[in-house]
């Protein structure tokens, strides 16, 4: 059960379907291709209501959060300001979540005001320290266990908060609510130097600088990673093959990421319609089938950019005969009959229901296309990866890493692709670089560097095996012979 905060009762209220969201309305005229709407409590007195050019069936806005005075007025002002931060966004990115964190914080400085007896919109203290924002910018350094970052965070909706009331609502000067320094400072990148200008607000706390990269890893998506070597690879394979304590979902979850790179998001959101391109006819020569990801596939990527994933053969055939397993065929009934429940009249098609269900015939990460996505508060985003991560850790026997996450297997797959490419390198099939290439369009780097990152880590790791073998053949040989008795001048 999610938390809920009890101060927030009464005062923030998440109202489930607002209907018609970004429609003008009209009191006096009758604008063309406007229709007759009735006032709520007032149903005598009429209006005329003109939706957005274009909108079609994306009318609404779900489990949007509408805040309260004390009072029990609303606040208009707040109100009026989260409906704009959706008012621009394309109906698939109109998800809440955004909103409704902005809300919280806003309503945590509204409460503030109001124990404190501080008007919000009284800004005439001639010093700063007499003024609602920075009592509150006080208030969050002194009296609240929020780190520097959250600190910050909180000023910042507040900040921006204003600026749209100064705009749009009250004659209020936006610099007696914040002070702001304009910078300029150039950051060096691998494609060269750029100049970056920046506003600095006072009321930030200096966080921290980004840790650096632990020796044996690699940073991507924020998270840091490295390959499993071979011999960890071998106790991960080793454990999961152990059908009393693997379910064939949870074993193909995984091996989908080895042996494609995939994200979770893309593993999780593969669905029934993508098994039909696994026939022979589209065998590539490699041995694998190409299948796209990305906008328009129903398959989610990072940052929605396209890409093309390769199944190797066994993994193609391993994933066509669970889909075709009666447990699974059980799953999807469950799936529609909770589907049915909660969303009267929404239904998913054989073809796009999802490849992977939970034994509750839920989806481990709820896809953009997916038609419930704008609807529900809080959609799945692949939590089971992490469920798999303890079990591994408990289950899998020594060499394998108690610091393992389910984003190594994206590593452990560029490690192994880079180990199949090094003979090719060796015999002239490939030339210098274009192994670098390969392994890039592989595994979706944006960046060059990003790849040359990975590779800087897959050559210290072949550089440590052979190191080891050579330590043990070479540091005891099993007799007396290997102890130095003569002095060594220094």
């Amino acid at each position: 059960m999610s938390y809920i905060n009890p101060r927030h009762e009464d005062r923030l209220t998440l109202i489930t379907n607002l209907l018609d969201a970004f429609a003008s309305l009209y009191v006096s005229e009758a604008p063309c291709g406007s229709i007759v709407s009735a006032l709520g409590g007032a149903e005598s007195y009429m209006l005329y209501r003109r939706d957005e050019l274009g909108s079609e069936n994306d009318r609404d806005l779900f489990n949007f959060p509408f805040l309260f005075h004390s009072s029990g007025d609303p606040w208009h002002e707040v109100n009026d300001y989260l409906l704009s931060l959706m008012n621009h966004k394309a109906p698939i990115n109109r998800r809440t979540d955004d909103v409704r964190r902005r809300a919280s914080k806003l309503l945590d400085y509204l409460f503030f005001c109001e124990d404190n007896n501080l008007d919000w919109l009284d800004f005439s203290g001639a010093r700063p320290a007499l003024r609602p924002t920075y009592k509150y910018f006080y208030h969050l350094i002194s009296e609240s266990t929020r780190s520097n970052l959250v600190i910050n965070q909180y000023t910042s909706v507040v900040y921006n908060f204003y600026k749209y009331v100064t705009e749009h609502w009250h004659d209020l000067d936006i610099k007696r609510v914040d002070t702001i320094k304009h910078v300029r400072f150039i950051v060096k990148g691998s494609k060269g130097c750029k100049v970056i200008e920046a506003a600095k607000r006072s009321q930030t706390r200096r966080t921290a600088p980004a840790s650096s990269v632990a020796l044996g890893f690699v940073r991507e998506d924020g998270e840091d990673l490295r390959p499993l070597s071979n011999r960890e690879l071998g106790a991960f394979l080793a454990a999961i093959r152990k059908e009393k304590e693997w379910s064939v979902v949870e074993r193909l979850i995984l091996m989908t990421a080895l042996m494609t790179g995939a994200r979770k998001q893309s593993v999780l959101t593969i669905r029934l319609r993508h098994l039909k391109g696994f026939t022979e006819d589209k065998l590539q020569p490699e041995g694998a089938y190409k299948l796209h990801a990305g906008p328009g596939t129903g398959i989610d990527t990072k940052n929605d950019k396209p890409q093309v994933l390769y199944f190797p053969k066994q993994l193609a055939e391993e994933l066509v005969t669970l889909a075709k397993s009666p447990m699974m065929k059980a799953l999807r009934e469950k799936f529609r009959a909770q589907l049915e429940a909660s969303h009267p009249g929404v239904s998913v098609a054989e073809d796009d229901m999802y490849l992977f269900l939970s034994d509750q015939g839920n989806c481990y990460y709820m896809a953009k296309s997916d038609p419930r996505y704008t609807t529900v508060k809080s959609p799945q985003t692949g939590q089971v990866t992490e469920t798999i991560k303890r079990k591994l850790i408990q289950k899998a026997s020594s060499p394998f890493p108690k610091g393992f996450s389910y984003h190594w297997l994206r590593a452990t797959f560029g490690y192994q692709l880079y180990q199949r490419l090094q003979p090719l390198v060796q015999e002239g099939l490939f030339k210098p670089g274009e192994d670098i290439d390969f392994i890039q369009e592989r595994m979706h780097h944006e960046s060059r560097e990003t790849t040359e990152n990975y590779l800087k880590l897959f050559k210290m790791i072949q550089e440590k095996v052979i190191a080891q073998e050579i330590w043990e053949s070479k540091l005891f040989n099993g007799s007396y012979a290997v102890l130095t008795v003569e002095s060594h001048d220094e």
